[in-house]
């Protein structure tokens, strides 16, 4: 056959590879999704994400208002004490209440201060598993009570709440709550429809005539993300756990970190100035049911797992038409320069045995390591390619040379997925020195002459 058409031949056993490439991919996305669905699962048995909210103070207020009020002079003649009316039985001073009008205030700390211990561990079903976190929070936090006044509104307390918001109650496997020494007994849920999940303490409404000292502890189970919103004017949070993997989210860094193979050790601190939450706290409305101002705005933390098996073999299937090609070219090479013919079936088998790698990948990651799963799939798949191509470009030495390329090529494939910040740097650096090899090969081999056979 000319090399031409061989060309074509080659060419187009490498598209029609990418079928079962194609569905390799569509198995991996499948897995991927199962994956998510336990995940989804174990959060729904045990707790999903967790959001701590407050401490805040929320009050239930009568509205009063200083206006013109007019009453018959017969119906009052002044004899409870108050000041008589006018001539016109007008008394232009008087606050008097909106009957059924009342409102829900928030009060946010002037400062939090949170310390958190994480424990982690797996939970799983059947090959999949999940990351669950066990949160051992203390916070203290400082409360001035203060009701907004106006010239002509007045808001006076009829009963009053400490609060404390969360992700999911599930979760929450201890309490408790306690106000300038004194336990509160905690109830579930809060009075604002904006925050559904929680605990609430009533208060007497004398109590907010002074400042308030509020310590909470609390024990909180959950899955995926810690996350805290900084409700007062000064909030620090410290958080330390035995997972090595951490990833900081939400919208504001740890002033100082820490990871080493046994944990992670994180700290944030946050300025009035430097958070909008407790000015969007006062703005949110307490009936609406959400609050968009505060979302997104906390202090977040992810436990990230460190090798993903499917995402990995995922990025691994994307350099999957490179080595089809740079195999089937150091084939078609050997074969032009050393007048060995290899048939289209051959060249079928050895890409069959390419895809393969893929499928072995992913059928042992699920059972073991994925760094052991993929040193077993690139092994056999070297071997495999070396004892077979020794027989079709008639050598051992050129058959395990090959197998020895591979092996090598599979090394470099490790790296650049373990070494996503280099992977642009090294795959050019290998295109370039697969590109220079072939060029130094052929350098002075006559093209029409070999295209003559």
């Amino acid at each position: 056959m000319r090399i031409g058409w061989k060309l074509v031949l080659v060419g187009g056993l490498m598209i029609v590879l990418l079928v079962p490439l194609a569905l390799l991919d569509g198995l991996v996305a499948e897995r991927q999704q199962r994956g998510r669905e336990v995940a989804m699962e174990i959060a729904r048995a045990s707790a999903g994400n967790q959001r701590v909210v407050g401490p805040l103070l929320v009050i239930e207020a009568e509205r009063w208002r200083r206006g013109v009020r007019r009453r018959a002079p017969a119906a009052w003649d002044g004899g409870d004490g108050a000041r008589a009316p006018d001539a016109a039985g007008t008394d232009a001073a008087a606050w008097h209440w909106d009957e059924g009008a009342t409102e829900l205030v928030v009060v946010a700390p002037e400062r939090i201060d949170l310390d958190g211990q994480l424990r982690v561990e797996r939970r799983g079903r059947s090959l999949f598993s999940v990351p669950l976190f066990h949160a051992a929070l203390k916070m203290e936090a400082e409360l001035v009570p203060a009701l907004p006044r106006l010239p002509d509104l007045q808001l006076r307390p009829r009963r009053a709440w400490l609060v404390l918001g969360l992700g999911d109650n599930r979760g929450l496997r201890g309490q408790r709550l306690r106000l300038d020494g004194r336990e509160l007994p905690p109830a579930a849920g809060t009075p604002l429809a904006w925050l559904p999940e929680g605990f609430q303490a009533e208060i007497d409404p004398a109590r907010l005539e002074q400042p308030m000292r509020i310590a909470v502890e609390m024990d909180l189970v959950g899955t995926g993300t810690l996350e805290v919103l900084p409700s007062g004017g000064e909030t620090t949070v410290a958080l330390r756990g035995d997972w090595p993997h951490p990833g900081f989210a939400g919208q504001y860094l740890p002033l100082e970190s820490a990871l080493d193979g046994q944990g992670f050790r994180a700290r944030w601190a946050l300025s009035g100035l430097s958070s909008r939450v407790p000015s969007a706290l006062a703005a949110c409305a307490a009936t609406r049911p959400d609050c968009e101002a505060l979302q997104g705005g906390g202090i977040g933390l992810r436990l990230v797992e460190p090798v993903d098996r499917y995402l990995m073999t995922e990025r691994a299937m994307k350099y999957a038409l490179l080595f089809l090609a740079l195999v089937f070219g150091a084939v078609f090479l050997v074969e032009a320069l050393a007048a060995r013919p290899v048939h289209a079936v051959q060249y079928g088998l050895t890409g069959l045995a390419l895809a393969m790698f893929y499928l072995l990948l992913l059928s042992l990651s699920e059972h073991i390591g994925f760094g052991t799963a993929y040193a077993i799939a690139a092994l056999a798949c070297s071997g495999l390619l070396g004892y077979y191509l020794a027989a079709v470009l008639g050598g051992a030495g050129r058959g395990w040379g090959f197998g020895a390329g591979l092996a090598a090529l599979y090394g470099l494939l490790y790296a650049l997925l373990r070494s996503e910040d280099h992977a642009l740097l090294v795959g050019s650096g290998l295109l370039f020195a697969a590109l220079a090899t072939v060029m130094a090969l052929t350098r002075r081999v006559d093209w029409y002459r070999l295209g003559e056979r």
